[in-house]
């Protein structure tokens, strides 16, 4: 029953911001108490932690199938924003206007799973990708990060991109087109994914 509440909150919380719902709506739609609701949840900022915990618990999952599934690292990261991007078109602006509005901490959560992705899987993956000279050997990897990956999803809900181009093109243009750039001459067939 709890899992399936942080599931069921949390797609409340993406398409309608946190503010929106509140714990009487959650409950109800649960026929629960609010008491009973309180036992399994602190407070609403304890349900919200909870459901962005699960968002990115799931996206974890699946950047774990990429890893083990792909060899080549620079075809990984394009799968890798491929699915984020699945996610964030799925996430509507509201949702992280209200987490820095009303949600500091929660808020501080995500840029941190963001940064995390990036500390983690997309800079090592560049590195070896470096390392295996598919990448220019003169490409400062930390600050091709800080120019293209830090803040992706802001810029395509900023500019209301998904709803003008299509998931396809926002990888084209924000991820795709951007390796292709630091790319050795030799390596970039890799950057075509089907």
């Amino acid at each position: 029953m709890r899992e399936e509440i942080i599931q069921k909150a949390l797609n409340h919380f993406l398409k309608n911001g946190s503010k929106i719902i509140t714990m009487d709506d959650i409950a109800n739609e649960f026929g629960l108490s609010k008491k009973t609701l309180y036992t399994l949840f602190k407070n609403k900022e304890a349900l919200i932690t909870e459901a962005v915990n699960l968002l990115w618990n799931d996206y974890l999952k699946d950047v774990q199938e990429i890893l083990e599934s792909e060899e080549n690292p620079i075809k990984k990261i394009i799968l890798i924003y491929k699915r984020a991007i699945e996610i964030v078109s799925s996430i509507e602006p509201i949702f992280i206007v209200s987490l820095k509005k009303y949600h500091n901490k929660i808020m501080c959560l995500y840029v941190a799973n963001r940064n995390a992705l990036i500390d983690d899987f997309i800079l090592p993956l560049l590195e070896k990708a470096q390392k295996e000279s598919q990448i220019d050997s003169n490409v400062n990897l930390l600050l091709f990060c800080e120019v293209n990956f830090k803040y992706f999803d802001e810029r395509i809900w900023k500019n209301n991109f998904l709803h003008k181009y299509s998931k396809e093109e926002a990888l084209e243009y924000f991820i795709t087109r951007r390796l292709k750039g630091i790319l050795s001459k030799d390596f970039l067939y890799l950057t075509e994914i089907k």
